[in-house]
């Protein structure tokens, strides 16, 4: 009897621990290994295309990032994150990828010189391009520290401190880095870094701006193109076109010159690098000048200060978007996280649900203390898991405070920016006008005459900025609070008559006429504050764009359940293509009236969004010289 139990206690025993040991982790193993392999090959492959395609090594490295955080593969984390930094910096997003590369520097163990040395010398390259060359100086010194013997770590330092002594103007010391950087270039076989070595020769010998420096900087150049084809490493390409399109206008070899600028502004777009653009614009234009070909020169400029102006739309747009990006990134590998914490919690549960299968086997000659270890061991699963739900919830609730809130400030600094533009353009020159005459004031050189006439001169200028002012408060208020609409029944023609006493002097002194041609029958169901601010801005804009002598007419006339009011005056006009820019959600800086008054688009803005609260709507129609007619429809009646 004995004998079977202890083959019953040997037979359990066998079962359960063969349960229990590790019989996954070879595969599991395996396939860390080719996960790993898979990584390296994404980083190799996104380092070697990203000078040619920025964009696509970006991708890849973000790829390989979330693949290396769900392996817990620091190394492979590090990589992806100095390659990204890198691809911003091959599309001269200098901060940004400053950012990426030091985030990559806390991956590396102390001991990892060769990864260290390529971080703080792309970090280095990265202040010289943003001309704090100082830091770059140091961080390079960092990185030649880093390198030690090693020579091909050590021609990268070289190569980098050869552009921050160029930049900096130290030609002598610039040269002899090119030539060190060369030579180490040489002994490693290095023809990747060698063809940007020529190519910064070129740029060096272009600055001592002699023919034969010139012809010398232009064999350069010629050399760097043929080698750039090597790794095809269009950013190297795209600026030794730009290099020799210069070099062969200096020699007075315009044609040849105007091919490679052509050929340095086509690559330069393809690649979408910021610098290379506005150099390749700028040298077309020294070529068309030379050339006396004045239209091309206009044409260009043209197309260089759109280019400029995009890239500062861009540049605000790319920065709102990095971020997002950024954070994009950042959230993906917090959800990684997150589930690699459930992964760890899971394997704990498998394993106490393993022990719980020895203790049960056990249990068949220790029944009451192996039912006793299984309640607590439930209890405990349970417990764990309702903490996971609790914590999951937490998580979902601060993800969304946190886009919220990323929303709102977002909405609030463009609302600043706005706020910004249109104090920086409208209310700078009435407050500097008043400066200038109380200076004049104080100084005595103004006589009793004079004063009297230069208040009332300034007597319009001051109005429109208290008008703007008003308009600026009221608009900013109703973006940041809303607006509360209170109708009620409002006599037109009351209205009309007020503007009449509010406008009086500025009637007067243009000796402009208001007909009021609404009837005292007409009635408008809406907010009265609205509607005066309403008239108000479009009485101040017909005064403000008609001349000496000029009408203004208001009239209404009932269409359906609403009055179609109409404010006609025989200014300037507008042209038909301001006319579609009138009611941008941008705020344009408006032009100066017939008697230096100023103003902002924010007028009509804040009319617009008052008029569509109270369930109306406005249109325009013009004709230059001879008049505008601003049509406002609102809810309201004529009374018999």
């Amino acid at each position: 009897m004995r004998f079977w139990w202890l083959l019953l206690v040997v037979f359990i025993s066998q079962k359960t621990f063969s349960a229990i040991l590790p019989v996954g982790d070879l595969n599991a193993e395996a396939g860390n290994i080719d996960s790993i392999a898979k990584i390296d090959k994404l980083n190799a492959k996104a380092y070697a295309i990203f000078l040619a395609n920025p964009a696509a090594a970006r991708k890849l490295s973000e790829n390989a990032l979330i693949l290396a955080k769900i392996n817990n593969y620091k190394k492979g984390i590090g990589e992806s994150f100095l390659n990204i930094g890198v691809t911003y910096w091959a599309q001269s997003y200098y901060q940004v990828s400053l950012l990426y590369i030091d985030t990559a520097v806390h991956y590396f163990g102390k001991h990892n010189h060769l990864r260290l040395s390529e971080c703080y010398r792309n970090m280095g390259r990265d202040y010289a391009d943003l001309k704090d060359y100082k830091t770059a100086f140091a961080f390079l010194q960092k990185a030649e520290d880093e390198a030690d013997t090693n020579k091909y770590l050590l021609e990268e330092v070289v190569t980098e401190r050869s552009l921050i002594y160029a930049r900096s103007h130290q030609f002598d010391k610039a040269v002899a880095a090119v030539y060190r950087a060369m030579k180490l270039c040489r002994e490693i076989n290095n023809k990747r870094t060698e063809a940007i070595l020529y190519g910064r020769l070129t740029s060096i010998y272009s600055e001592y701006e002699t023919n034969n420096n010139y012809k010398l900087a232009n064999g350069y150049a010629d050399t760097a193109i043929s080698m750039s084809f090597l790794d095809n490493n269009k950013r190297l390409r795209a600026s030794c076109f730009v290099s020799k399109a210069e070099i062969l206008l200096n020699l007075g070899q315009t044609d040849k010159a105007l091919q490679y600028a052509q050929r340095a502004s086509a690559m330069a777009d393809s690649l979408g690098v910021i610098d290379f653009i506005s150099a390749s614009y700028q040298v077309l234009i020294d070529i068309y000048q030379k050339q006396g070909n004045t239209k091309q020169v206009l044409y260009y400029q043209d197309k260089f200060n759109d280019f400029l102006f995009r890239m500062t739309m861009i540049d605000r747009r790319n920065s709102s978007q990095l971020m997002q990006d950024y954070f994009s990134l950042n959230s993906r590998l917090q959800k990684i996280d997150s589930v690699q914490r459930t992964s760890r919690i899971n394997k704990l549960l498998v394993k106490s649900q393993q022990k719980i299968i020895t203790i049960l086997f056990i249990s068949l000659l220790l029944l009451i203390a192996g039912l006793y270890t299984v309640y607590k061991l439930y209890r405990e699963k349970n417990n764990l898991a309702v903490k996971l739900t609790e914590q999951n919830s937490a998580i979902k609730i601060q993800s969304e405070l946190i886009e919220s809130q990323a929303k709102h400030l977002n909405g609030l600094n463009n609302l600043k920016n706005k706020l910004l533009m249109v104090i920086g353009h409208d209310l700078r020159g009435p407050i500097g006008n008043l400066r200038n005459v109380t200076d004049l004031f104080e100084q005595g050189a103004l006589s009793d005459d004079e004063i009297q006439q230069v208040m009332k001169n300034m007597n319009p200028v001051v109005k429109g900025a208290e008008l703007t002012l008003t308009n600026l408060l009221q608009w900013a208020n109703n973006q940041i609070q809303g607006s509360n609409v209170t109708a009620t029944e409002v006599k037109l023609t009351l209205v009309i008559d007020e503007m009449a006493e509010t406008f009086a002097y500025l009637l007067a002194q243009k000796r402009i006429t208001l007909h009021n041609d609404v009837t005292a029958k007409v009635f408008l169901f809406v907010d009265e504050n609205h509607l005066k601010v309403i008239f108000r801005n479009m009485i101040s804009n017909a005064i403000k764009f008609t001349q000496y002598g000029g009408a203004i007419a208001v009239a209404a006339l009932p269409e359906g359940d609403k009055i179609l009011i109409s404010i006609s005056d025989t200014g300037i006009g507008i042209k038909s293509e301001d006319i579609d820019n009138l009611w941008s959600q941008n705020l344009p800086l408006s032009k100066v009236g017939t008697l230096g008054e100023i103003g902002t688009g924010i007028g009509l803005q804040l009319c617009r969004e008052l008029i569509a609260l109270n369930h109306g709507e406005i249109s325009v129609t013009s004709t230059v010289g001879k008049g505008t007619t601003f049509y406002i429809k609102l809810p309201g009646s004529i009374r018999s």
